[in-house]
């Protein structure tokens, strides 16, 4: 497989969810190779956890290269523009990029039917960067607010469109509004129906077994399923 960080002459090569490799100059006083290394270190840590890492837990993920080197990775513009490239945004002040505004405001397009794969490609956000963005707790925020705004506009549109098909006959859409409304209860007819069932097999038992002794063996039978019963969902 190949890596989506290379080392290049003062740089790094990083592989964006999307398009050719993109240099990013190594910073001032460190390594490219020691630029490389902890870049894929937090870039994969942070796909492993959902959480942007301390300099000691990559640290502890990676520990040929320093804490105080990660600490001073971490500061750089550089480092930001790296992990970047590959959809982890490092600095969670800075609020969503236009980029991620643009998927958010196409995501919350009712009118628009498509899966959210074609939605993505048109805005030309590969889905693995969409993912690493959904790792990021503002991001994840907004997506999840506008889901819930979404189906709660779609609630009075719902209940009319029903309301018109059960007045227009549709028998399944009138039983729906019945238990919308609360006039009807599929399960509690069905308890309903379960219930006289027992109560004429019950009727019939006692007209058509003489045999008295036979006749109590099964009525406790009846009596000892329905104890059950009523014990289980009660």
């Amino acid at each position: 497989m190949v890596s989506n960080f290379e080392v290049g002459d003062g740089q790094i090569l990083v592989r964006p969810l999307r398009g050719a490799f993109k240099p990013v100059p190594t910073p001032k006083g460190f390594t490219d190779e020691a630029f490389r290394n902890a870049v894929a270190a937090c870039y994969t840590l942070f796909r492993r956890t959902g959480k942007l890492p301390s300099a000691t837990e990559l640290h502890a993920a990676w520990g040929a290269i320093p804490t105080k080197t990660y600490s001073a990775l971490m500061v750089t513009p550089e480092w930001g523009d790296a992990l970047r490239y590959r959809g982890v945004e490092w600095d969670q002040k800075a609020g969503l990029s236009l980029e991620q505004r643009s998927v958010l405001l196409k995501l919350a397009d009712v009118g628009d039917r498509r899966s959210l794969g074609v939605k993505l490609r048109e805005l030309g956000v590969p889905m693995p960067r969409y993912q690493a963005w959904l790792k990021h707790p503002h991001f994840r925020e907004l997506v999840n607010a506008s889901a819930e705004q979404v189906l709660e506009e779609a609630i009075a549109p719902s209940l009319t469109a029903i309301a018109a098909a059960a007045a227009g006959g549709d028998l399944r859409a009138a039983e729906k509004v019945l238990e919308i409304t609360g006039r009807w209860n599929p399960s509690q007819q069905s308890l309903e129906d379960a219930r006289l069932i027992v109560q004429t097999l019950v009727e019939s038992i006692i007209r058509h077994v003489p045999d008295a002794a036979v006749r109590e063996s099964i009525m406790s039978d009846v009596a000892l399923a329905q104890r059950t019963y009523q014990a289980i969902t009660s």
